[in-house]
């Protein structure tokens, strides 16, 4: 049968106020695809970017939402491994903010029936992002050292998390006002507007980090990034902020950015360091397995009370103008969350 859905829809780009309510029919779920009722959903600066039409593949007229903690409530020809009821997530890259929507079945994965909402769906995007940068890219090991920039954001916060079940120890770049939610996390704190980052965290680790957590991309990658790493160090760079600061394109430093491409084979070679790009999706559509396996993994371990998101603000699905707006102000630590 089909549906009715309430959903935030941007017809075109712009600023918040394109983000407007509309209510949709829903069809039945085609085959290999469920509906599902979402519970939450998470902003994510990739719906800001995709809202002021930088975001490459995505563009206007959209329903933004990039990820979602629900339950499955019809399912379509060929489905067998879910059933109606059950509790799911996914990593969408769009369509989210709504109150229902149909979707692969492919993308959904178990979730805990006991964990908050807010809680689950913070590990999806946030937390799958973190998991995969952590285990699968960078390698760290019980002693030694990692950098995680922005540790007070949404996946910083979880890679704190990660580091200290790992017995790893982890530096962790916020302003001073944020030291307190970095060294809840076991985290060292290091205020990267008064520091010179990498010098603190060469001092910090002895001698380097074997891994560093960039999202800001351009120079930064370089002085902050790559100058804090040992010898078999890696950086990895997992979004480019500083060329989108706010939301709004900046051509000065997206051209600062290309020109921070230009790395140095040789000296990488000498010291053994690597730098790798990361991104989610393309993780999910290139290893679909490994996804649902680490999503699980963190979902479960969120379930269980292990790791635990920060969640910085919930509101209504209706305000996830505002909900985007908080999130560009950058003065909250940790995930906003809508709840339709």
């Amino acid at each position: 049968m089909s549906a009715t859905a309430f959903e935030m829809h941007m017809a075109r780009t712009g600023g918040v106020e394109v983000l407007q309510a509309r209510q949709v029919t829903l069809p039945p779920p085609g085959p290999g695809q469920a509906r599902v009722a979402i519970e939450a959903a998470g902003v994510a600066f990739a719906d800001i970017v995709m809202r002021t039409g930088l975001y490459p593949g995505v563009k206007a007229p959209v329903t933004p939402g990039y990820d979602f903690v629900g339950r499955i409530e019809a399912l379509g020809a060929g489905v067998e491994s879910l059933h109606v009821g059950q509790r799911v997530a996914a990593l969408t890259v769009t369509g989210s903010y709504a109150t229902r929507r149909n979707i692969d079945a492919r993308w959904l994965v178990a979730a805990p029936e006991a964990a908050p909402a807010e809680a689950l769906v913070a590990g999806v995007l946030n937390g799958l992002t973190a998991w995969q940068m952590f285990h699968r890219v960078a390698g760290a090991v019980a002693g030694e050292w990692v950098l995680v920039h922005g540790a007070a954001g949404g996946v910083g916060g979880l890679l704190l998390d990660l580091a200290r079940r790992a017995g790893v120890r982890a530096i962790g770049t916020a302003s001073a006002g944020k030291k307190a939610e970095v060294e809840a996390k076991g985290g060292v704190h290091v205020d990267y507007r008064t520091e010179p980052v990498a010098a603190r965290a060469v001092a910090l680790s002895g001698g380097g980090v074997v891994a560093a957590f960039d999202h800001v991309g351009g120079p930064h990658l370089k002085t902050a990034s790559i100058a804090a790493l040992r010898p078999g160090g890696t950086a990895v760079l997992y979004g480019g902020y500083d060329a989108t600061k706010g939301g709004k394109a900046r051509p000065a430093a997206m051209l600062k950015m290309l020109a921070a491409d230009r790395l140095s084979a040789l000296k990488l070679f000498s010291q053994s360091q690597g730098v790798v790009g990361y991104n989610v999706t393309s993780w999910r559509d290139a290893r679909p397995e490994a996804y649902r396996q680490d999503l699980a993994q963190v979902l479960a371990l969120i379930g269980e009370g292990a790791i635990q998101p920060t969640i910085a603000k919930v509101l209504p699905l209706r305000e996830a103008g505002e909900a985007q707006a908080l999130l560009q102000s950058a003065k909250l630590a940790g995930k906003i969350v809508l709840r339709p």
